[in-house]
C-alpha cells in the first residue's frame, strides 16, 4: 500500500475514515449485501432481480466520489486528470449496467446474470479509460533515475510475463488457434494492466493517497478473482458469482471516498512527503518468478511451462544485474562528487575570512572554523564544548548568541580585548547533517571604530575636542525635554577677551594652542559626568550645567574666570588669558532661552571691565 504512493498515511487519517459517514454507509452496504447473497433463505429469483440495479447504484456512488476528488481544489493536475478518467469510466459502467438491467428485467433466471455484448463493450470501454490514464500518467523521475525506473519496470514486466505464461498461455499451447489467440489477447491485456500499475508504483507521482491506494489494490484483485468465475459460476454457482462481483464493486466505490477524506485531513501530504529513493517491488517480482519456476519444476519437470519460467528467470536476473551495475556506477559517481564537494567545502571553511560556529540546543559550540584563531586568538579545539554566550560582553544581550537571525555584539578575544562581530545565525537543528545553530561572523571592529570616529568628529570641535555647536544645541534640547519640571539648568556663555591680539601678534598657531589650553581649563572647572563644555566658534565657548542651582552656576563662572586668568606658557610666551562670562539659570524647560540670556549677560560683563562674570536678571531668563 505504501509503495503505491511512496509515503505512509498521516496518523489521523484512519480515525477520520472510521468517523466518516460515507465510509460507514459503504461498509454497512458491503456487510448487508454479502449477507444477502450468502443467505440461503433468500430466493434466487429475488437476488437475481436486484443484482443489476444494485450494480447501477454502486456505479453512481463511484462516479459521484470520483467527481468529488476531480473537483477538489487542492488536487494536483495529474491527480485530477486520473480521477476525471475514473469519473468517465464510472459513467460508462453505469450506462452498461443500466442496459443490462433493462435486458435482464424479464428474465429472473441465471441467464439474466450473463452479460450481453453491448454491456461487455461498455464495461471494456470504461475500464480502458483509467487504464489509458495510468499509461499516460506523467513520470516524475528525471535524468539518471529515469533509466533506473525503466530497468525496475522491465524487471517487474518480465516477471509478470513469466507468471502469465505459466498460468495462462502455456495451457493453450497445442489446444488450437482459437484458444491460443484468446489466451494471448488476455495475456496482452493483463501485461498492459501490470505495466500501468507498475508505472504508478515506481513513477513517483501516484494519483492515490495511501489508504485509497490500498483499497484500490484490494478492489482490483477481487475484480480479477471475480472475472475468473464469470460464466461458469453464473450458471452453476449464481450466488457465488453475484457475491464475487458485488464485494469488489463496493470496495471500488469506497476508493474515491477514502481519497477525499485523506485529502481533507492531510491536504499538504503530497508536498511534505518525499518518495522513497528505492522500491522493493522489482526484488519481490524476482522472488515470485523463482518460486513459480521451482514449483513448476517440482510439478511438471522440464515442461513447456517450466521452460518459460526458466527463461523468464534468466531474463529477470539479467535485468536485475544491469540494474545493480547501474547502481554501482551511480554510487561511484556519487561518492566521487561527495568527495569533491567535501574537499571544496573544507577548503572554503579553512580559507574563509569569516568565522563559522555551530552550537547545539544548549548553546555549546560543537564546531568552530579555523578563522577563530585569526579573529579571536583561540585554537578551534579550545572552544569546543564551551558556550558562545560566555564570550559576549556583559553589556550585550546574552540571548543573541542562541537566536536565529542577525545581530552585532562584542566577543572577548583571547588577549582580553573585545572584538565587534557581525553575526548571521541560521537555525538548522532539524537538519540531521547539522543539528545545530549555524552562526557566520565577520570582524567589524575597525568598521565600528571608524563609525564611532565619524560620529565623534561630526559632534565635536576638531581643535579642542570639545562639543561643537551641533552637539551643544542637541544637549540644550535634551535639557528642555526633561520630565522633571522643577529641575534647573545653568548656561554659561564665555568669550575670550582680546584674543584677536594674540592671533595678530603671535600667529594663529599660538592662538590655536591657547584655545586648546582654554578648553582643558574649562573642562577642569565643571562636572565631567553631567556637564557639557562646547566651543561654538572662534573664541566663543559655552557650558551647560544640568541639575544645578543659581549659586552653583555663579560659582562655576567664578572658577572659570579665575582659572583662565592664571598665566599660561605657550611656545615660550607667558600669556594671561581673560574671559567674560555670562550666567543664566532657570527651569530646564526654558533651556532654549537660557543661552540668549547668558549671552546678554556676557556682553554686560565685557562692558563692566572684561575678565569678569555677570548673572542674567531673573526676568530675562523667563522671557520666551
Amino acid at each position: 500500500m505504501a509503495a503505491v504512493s511512496g509515503r505512509l498515511a498521516a496518523p489521523e487519517v484512519p480515525s477520520a475514515l472510521l468517523r466518516d459517514r460515507g465510509m460507514r454507509m459503504l461498509f454497512a452496504v458491503a456487510v448487508l449485501g454479502a449477507a444477502w447473497y450468502a443467505w440461503p433463505a433468500a430466493g434466487l429469483p429475488l437476488k437475481i432481480a436486484g443484482y443489476w440495479p444494485i450494480q447501477v447504484a454502486l456505479d453512481l456512488v463511484l462516479a459521484a466520489g470520483s467527481w468529488q476528488v476531480y473537483r477538489h481544489p487542492g488536487a494536483p493536475a495529474a491527480t485530477r486528470r486520473f480521477w476525471r478518467a475514473m469519473t468517465i469510466a464510472a459513467g460508462l459502467f453505469t450506462v452498461g449496467d443500466l442496459v443490462q438491467t433493462v435486458q435482464s428485467a424479464g428474465d429472473p433466471t441465471v441467464r439474466g446474470l450473463i452479460s450481453g455484448n453491448l454491456h461487455l463493450i461498455l464495461i471494456v470501454a470504461g475500464a480502458s479509460v483509467p487504464l489509458w490514464a495510468m499509461l499516460t500518467h506523467p513520470i516524475r523521475v528525471t535524468g539518471r533515475q529515469r533509466l533506473v525506473f525503466w530497468l525496475d519496470a522491465a524487471t517487474v514486466m518480465t516477471a509478470a510475463a513469466g507468471i502469465i505464461w505459466s498460468f495462462l498461455v502455456s495451457s493453450a499451447v497445442g489446444a488450437g488457434t482459437g484458444p491460443m489467440l484468446l489466451n494471448s489477447a488476455l495475456a496482452a491485456i493483463m501485461l498492459i494492466i501490470f505495466f500501468g500499475i507498475t508505472k504508478l508504483i515506481l513513477g513517483g507521482d501516484a494519483p492515490f493517497r495511501p489508504v485509497a491506494a490500498g483499497i484500490a489494490l484490494v478492489g482490483v484483485a477481487l475484480t480479477a478473482l471475480g472475472a475468473g468465475v464469470d460464466g461458469l459460476a453464473a450458471t452453476t454457482h449464481p450466488a457465488l458469482f453475484m457475491l464475487s462481483s458485488f464485494v469488489p464493486c463496493v470496495i471500488m466505490a469506497a476508493c474515491p471516498r477514502a481519497q477525499a477524506v485523506e485529502m481533507r485531513v492531510d491536504p499538504t501530504s503530497a508536498q511534505r512527503h518525499r518518495r522513497r529513493p528505492f522500491s522493493l517491488l522489482p526484488y519481490a517480482a524476482v522472488l515470485v518468478t523463482y518460486a513459480a519456476g521451482l514449483l513448476s519444476l517440482a510439478d511438471d519437470g522440464l515442461s513447456t511451462r517450466s521452460w518459460g519460467l526458466v527463461f523468464g528467470s534468466l531474463l529477470v536476473t539479467t535485468v536485475v544485474l544491469g540494474r545493480q551495475i547501474t547502481s554501482f556506477v551511480d554510487n561511484a559517481v556519487l561518492l566521487r562528487r561527495l568527495g569533491e564537494q567535501e574537499s571544496r567545502f573544507r577548503s572554503l571553511i579553512e580559507h574563509s575570512s569569516d568565522l563559522t560556529v555551530i552550537t547545539d540546543r544548549q548553546g555549546r559550540m560543537i564546531f568552530t572554523s579555523p578563522a577563530v584563531t585569526r579573529m579571536l586568538g583561540y585554537a578551534p579545539e579550545e572552544l569546543l564544548g564551551s558556550a558562545l554566550r560566555d564570550l559576549l560582553h556583559p553589556e550585550d544581550p546574552p540571548g543573541a548568541a542562541d537566536a536565529d537571525g542577525s545581530w552585532q555584539g562584542r566577543v572577548r578575544h583571547k588577549d582580553g580585548s573585545w572584538r565587534w562581530l557581525d553575526v548571521v545565525a541560521t537555525d538548522r537543528h532539524d537538519d540531521p547533517s547539522v543539528r545545530g545553530l549555524i552562526s557566520n561572523a565577520r570582524d567589524i571592529t575597525e568598521a565600528r571604530a571608524f563609525q564611532e570616529r565619524l560620529r565623534f568628529d561630526a559632534t565635536h570641535d576638531a581643535l579642542t575636542g570639545l562639543a561643537n555647536r551641533t552637539l551643544f544645541h542637541h544637549r540644550i534640547a535634551e535639557a528642555a525635554g526633561q520630565p522633571d519640571a522643577e529641575a534647573l539648568t545653568g548656561v554659561l556663555a564665555i568669550d575670550l577677551d582680546d584674543f584677536k591680539i594674540i592671533n595678530d601678534t603671535l600667529g594663529h598657531h599660538v592662538g590655536d594652542r591657547v584655545l586648546a589650553t582654554v578648553a582643558e581649563r574649562l573642562y577642569g572647572c565643571v562636572r565631567a559626568d553631567s556637564d557639557t563644555v562646547a566651543r561654538l566658534g572662534g573664541d566663543e565657548f559655552a557650558v551647560i550645567l544640568t541639575g544645578t542651582t543659581a549659586a552653583e552656576a555663579a560659582a562655576a563662572a567664578d572658577r572659570i574666570v579665575a582659572t583662565l586668568t592664571e598665566p599660561a606658557t605657550v611656545e615660550g610666551h607667558v600669556l594671561a588669558v581673560r574671559a567674560s562670562v555670562g550666567v543664566a539659570t532657570g527651569p530646564s524647560a526654558q533651556a532654549r532661552t537660557l543661552l540668549r540670556a547668558a549671552d546678554a549677560a556676557m556682553y554686560e560683563a565685557k562692558r563692566s571691565g572684561k575678565g569678569s562674570m555677570a548673572v542674567a536678571a531673573q526676568e530675562s531668563t523667563a522671557r520666551p
